[in-house]
């Protein structure tokens, strides 16, 4: 526009009045040329393009019809005097369209003077700026962006020369932007990385423009931390990469996190010892001893009367029973051996620097050794002995879960030779394994097939030699082995739970079976009923047996409940109220096998017993073995102190009768006098012994 400042002394020329004009057509700004008096003389076309106004419309008029409110009326007065003082002004307005919409303009107005200095016109070039505005405003929310970002961002140049750098970045390295601009990122390098994997990185991002990954990087303190890592290449309009931008997130918290949910996934939360999963997964150390040609042990520890402990003194001294119990198996291992709980009161070891199984044995008996010292759980010292079972690799599997599986088979074999035994795994386990498992199965369904019968042996007055009570036995008749005695199943039985529904059956049944004999007329018996620890243990027995007696009719007067000595000392306490609540129903109490356990007069004195019954392996020798005759005299002895009757058990001969006789036993029961009998066969002693005959005869 300077054509339209000339002086009338400098003439254009028609050529260069020619290309103004078009100039002044084709130009992309809108130009509006005013009067003396700021109405609109000439408008061209880009000013109809950019308002919406054509010329016809606003030569004529003044500027305002272009005006927003925005703008106050001072602002453009201050315009007006810029253009008088200093012959122009430019800035930013924002204007409205003819069809209302608001628009932002870059203005320039010039004054056009005369040959006396007068303004004769003024000349205003419009700059649409929408778009840049908007481009504007994109910049500066992406420069919010960057500002206020979490993420750590750095710009290089194409040559790795660091452009630019946000708060983020200062925030998670603890660099300042003076520190690193110019600089290498390898300031940030944490030597964690070996130069493969920057050479893997560079090729990625070369070959795709991008690459993402965890890092390992180091703070200016020093500290190194993780990040989660994106490069990417950026590019100018050609396709030229010109820089790099990497974005970075601190993932410290969520490391750390990841790390406890796997820590969790393969912990025993309780003990803090590895886990089953854990254990299963030992694959390195198999992996290194087949490379060594070395051999392992795997041992699977089983807490002997864990169960007991845990009920009767309660979980949270169970708890502290385990805990004690990981501490001091942790004691006894070496460096890369591995103590881990499987579950329950189930340990698991597996030890290296094995030799040979003699070195296995002197480790297992060490354990042992370690073990014969009490447990503290609060204020109370528990002495536990542990079972054992032993694979060895490589010589019983190949694989962790086939050692665990074997060690397994090995540790079920030491349960039944009795608490504080280990065993070695031997490929002939396998088979009694797979026969307990079937034994199990079809143990589950022998209740609903009714393969379960009950014998009975009778209970004799020693005066008399009549009957005067009988015990219920338990027999399985099995559809394939035949009879299957007690011994075979009812350890089975209690392990897995089935004791419960067995017991309730058998209790039943016998009352049952006692009610139908005194309804026929045979003269009233007491039947007792053997209650097993986890029966015992029931929190509802009490209500099962009132129940039960409700059913069948059964005077309760006429039913004896039999525990072993074992049971009712397991938790004194709780036997004394759970036998207290037996005796208010009117049934009748007896220990069984007494002698064979541990016995604490202080608390037999307090039971609510009615009957002591002398176990058969005092009975068995009684004439041979002097020992034994004081300790069965010893019994008999104690119980009359306490008005308790005494049945000795396992009589079979009339030496040993005469013996107890003498001893003023007060029955007996044995093979002397009958075996255990299913029902027609003891009704025919019993008629028998309602004759006048002893039971014998």
């Amino acid at each position: 526009m300077e054509v339209l400042r000339r002086t009338p002394q400098s003439k254009l020329s028609e050529e260069e009045l020619r290309l103004a004009i078009q100039v002044y057509k084709t130009t992309s700004e809108g130009v509006v040329i005013l009067d003396a008096t700021g109405k609109i003389q000439l408008v061209n076309p880009a000013f109809t393009a950019i308002t919406g106004y054509s010329a016809e419309e606003v030569i004529g008029q003044k500027p305002p019809i272009l005006k927003y409110g925005r703008q106050g009326a001072g602002f453009y007065a201050n315009i007006w005097a810029t253009v008088h003082d200093a012959g122009k002004w430019q800035g930013e307005i924002w204007h409205r369209r003819k069809n209302g919409e608001i628009y932002p303009t870059w203005v320039t107005v010039s004054a056009i003077r005369n040959e006396a200095g007068s303004i004769t016109h003024c000349a205003a070039v419009i700059l649409d700026i929408t778009r840049l505005k908007r481009v504007e405003e994109q910049l500066h929310l992406v420069s919010k962006v960057i500002e206020n970002t979490v993420e750590g961002i750095v710009v290089t140049d194409i040559h790795g020369s660091i452009q630019l750098v946000n708060p983020a970045f200062t925030a998670i390295t603890g660099y300042s932007p003076e520190e690193v601009i110019g600089k290498n990122p390898r300031i940030l390098n944490s030597g964690r990385h070996d130069a493969e994997f920057y050479i893997s990185m560079w090729a990625s991002i070369h070959e795709t423009g991008k690459w993402e990954g965890e890092i390992w990087n180091r703070r200016k303190n020093g500290e190194i931390y993780p990040e989660w890592l994106t490069i990417s290449a950026v590019s100018d309009e050609m396709g030229k990469i010109t820089h790099y931008a990497a974005t970075f997130t601190d993932i410290t918290e969520r490391k750390s996190y990841e790390e406890r949910i796997v820590y969790q996934a393969h912990h025993d939360t309780l003990t803090g010892l590895p886990n089953r999963t854990f254990f299963q997964n030992l694959t390195s150390q198999l992996d290194h001893a087949k490379q060594q040609n070395q051999m392992l042990a795997v041992l699977i520890i089983d807490l002997d009367r864990f169960k007991g402990i845990n009920e009767s003194l309660g979980h949270s001294a169970g708890d502290r029973l385990l805990q004690g119990v990981a501490e001091r198996l942790k004691s006894c291992v070496r460096d890369g051996d591995i103590v881990a709980r499987l579950g329950g009161d189930e340990f698991a070891l597996l030890l290296t620097q094995i030799t040979s199984e003699k070195d296995v044995v002197r480790r297992v008996r060490h354990i042992a050794e370690v073990f014969k010292e009490p447990l503290i759980c609060g204020s109370e010292e528990i002495f536990t002995s542990m079972s054992m079972g032993i694979s060895l690799y490589p010589a019983d599997g190949k694989d962790m879960e086939e050692l665990l599986k074997n060690a397994d088979t090995a540790l079920y074999r030491a349960r039944e030779l009795g608490g504080g035994h280990y065993q070695f795994y031997t490929p002939e386990m396998n088979s009694k394994a797979f026969e307990r498992l079937a034994l199990e199965t079809d143990l589950r369904k022998a209740l609903d097939r009714q393969e379960f019968v009950l014998y009975y042996q009778p209970k004799v007055d020693m005066q008399t030699g009549q009957i005067v009570g009988m015990e219920t036995l338990i027999r399985w008749e099995h559809p394939d082995l035949g009879t299957v005695s007690p011994a075979e199943f009812i350890s089975l039985a209690e392990e897995t739970g089935l004791i419960i529904p067995i017991g309730e059956w058998v209790l039943h049944t016998a009352c049952k079976q006692n009610k139908a004999w005194q309804q026929a007329g045979f003269s009233p018996l007491r039947v007792a009923v053997n209650l097993s620890a986890r029966q015992f243990r029931q929190t509802d027995l009490v209500a099962t047996v009132a129940r039960v007696l409700h059913e069948t009719g059964l005077d309760p007067e006429y039913l004896e409940l039999e525990i072993t000595e074992s049971i009712a000392l397991e938790n004194a306490d709780r036997t004394i109220a759970t036998l207290n609540e037996l005796r208010t129903l009117g049934v009748r109490i007896s220990i069984d096998d007494f002698g064979t356990g541990y016995s604490s007069l202080s608390y037999l004195k307090k039971f609510p017993i009615d009957t002591l019954k002398i176990d058969r392996s005092f009975v068995r020798e009684i004439d041979t073995n002097l020992s034994d005759a004081a300790i069965v005299t010893a019994i008999i002895t104690l119980a009359h102190s306490l008005n308790l009757k005494v049945v000795a058990e396992g009589v079979e001969t009339p030496v040993q009768q005469a013996f107890l006789l003498k001893q003023k036993c007060d029955e007996m029961q044995g093979y002397l006098f009958s075996r255990p009998v299913p029902v027609s066969s003891f009704e025919r002693l019993m008629a028998a012994s309602t004759k006048g005959g002893s039971a014998n005869d």
